[in-house]
């Protein structure tokens, strides 16, 4: 079989992907697909696959490690994340992490040295409650927290100028490999995750997609994406983003609705040309640098391809914000039942829920003001409505319309 580009994006032309009747790929045909593309990622990616085993993950354990003869103590100095983290380290609740990840660099100095990948992945979306939901799941006894909650490393890092390699990643979870590398295999099976956002949907810039890649090296890990009612999530990514960066006049409802207009604007010239694939993903995407990203509202189109590779419910779990917010004692239990945790007593779990509430108008200009105008709402709510409409035939559930909320 000959190396080639097989992108969900690149090489399925549009109109067979936006009409295609199959919402997931069988077995077979992701079978398939995972052999393509390890074929190009070790053909064309050696500095993941020199490190990725031959015979696959340690099968004894339930997160996914290896052996390998080498050591790595030595890499302390080059490492991409150890030389950034300081920059951006007051963005996180924990300082004292740091000094977690830089030690961890000692933890293994002696071959054989087990390697470890995330277990699970939060995938997005920004301004959905990724953080807080990440803080309750590494709460529970049974998950290792990686260095830092998200990577970016399969959507971005990987491909800036001097940036992450593939073994700068892995060291993101050398803490956790150590921990599972003490364990007794079979007992008290911890596993570790992380929770970049940008993973859903950046699909990146080479020939093979985030989601092929991801694939290609973690075809059994569990994926989960967290929702909320898009019209609520641009104004939040507005006032979180936007407004900071902006003069403090500037930062108004009328700016808002000013730039949400010209963002659907410019999404809908660029609908009338292409596909809404293309202009998501491929050579249409440039179109909406507005400033205001409304394309990530349409989530049924962000999906798509990630439930071909990844089944929903066995190894994809889509959550409503807004539940989870509401309920989210019961939203937890599921999620601890979907990734496969063992079962925690109701004081364990009434103490994870009791953790306080992360990013919540957590940057002051989200308090400056909270609601849009009555004809902003109107606009973007037309313009996400049929998107909605598919997400919630998608996942069978009217929620997903946000009729109410």
């Amino acid at each position: 079989s000959s190396v080639k580009s097989y992108s969900v994006f690149r090489v399925l032309n549009a109109t067979e992907m936006e009409n295609s009747a199959s919402v997931t790929y069988s077995d077979e045909e992701r079978t398939a697909l995972w052999k393509t593309v390890k074929l190009y990622v070790k053909d064309r990616l050696p500095q993941i696959s020199s490190l990725l085993p031959d015979s696959g993950y340690d099968e004894s354990r339930k997160n996914p490690c290896w052996w390998t003869n080498r050591t790595f103590y030595d890499k302390f100095s080059t490492n991409y994340y150890a030389s950034h983290l300081r920059q951006v380290y007051h963005f996180h609740e924990d300082g004292n992490r740091l000094d977690k990840f830089l030690r961890s660099f000692l933890l293994q100095t002696e071959a054989p040295t087990l390697l470890c990948l995330p277990y699970f992945l939060i995938i997005g979306l920004p301004k959905c409650g990724t953080t807080d939901l990440f803080r309750r799941i590494v709460s529970h006894p049974q998950v290792i927290r990686p260095a830092i909650k998200g990577g970016h490393w399969w959507s971005r890092k990987r491909h800036e100028n001097n940036g992450a390699t593939f073994l700068d990643y892995l060291f993101l979870f050398n803490e956790a490999a150590s921990t599972v590398r003490r364990e007794i295999p079979a007992e008290n099976q911890k596993v570790t995750g992380e929770g970049s956002t940008s993973t859903l949907f950046d699909m990146g810039n080479d020939s093979i997609s985030t989601v092929e890649l991801v694939y290609s090296v973690l075809p059994r890990s569990k994926l989960i994406v967290i929702l909320r009612d898009p019209t609520s999530r641009l104004l939040s990514e507005y006032l979180y983003f936007v407004c900071p960066y902006s003069h403090s006049t500037n930062c108004s409802a009328d700016d808002f609705h000013r730039r949400a207009k010209r963002a659907v604007d410019a999404f809908r010239s660029c609908l009338s040309t292409t596909s809404v694939a293309q202009c998501l993903h491929g050579s249409g995407s440039n179109c909406c640098n507005t400033g205001l990203r409304v394309k990530l509202g349409l989530y049924h189109e962000l999906l798509r391809p990630w439930i071909k590779l990844y089944p929903l419910g066995r190894q994809l779990l889509v959550i409503r914000m807004e539940d989870y917010s509401s309920n989210m004692r019961t939203k937890l239990k599921e999620t601890f039942n979907f990734l496969d945790l063992d079962p925690i007593d109701g004081e364990t779990l009434s103490r994870i829920v009791a953790i306080p509430r992360r990013n919540s108008a957590s940057r002051k200009e989200e308090v400056r003001f909270s609601s849009m105008l009555p004809k902003t709402r109107d606009m973007l709510n037309a313009f996400y409505r049929p998107y909605n409409e598919r997400l919630a035939n998608l996942l069978q559930d009217d929620g997903y319309l946000w009729m109410t909320d």
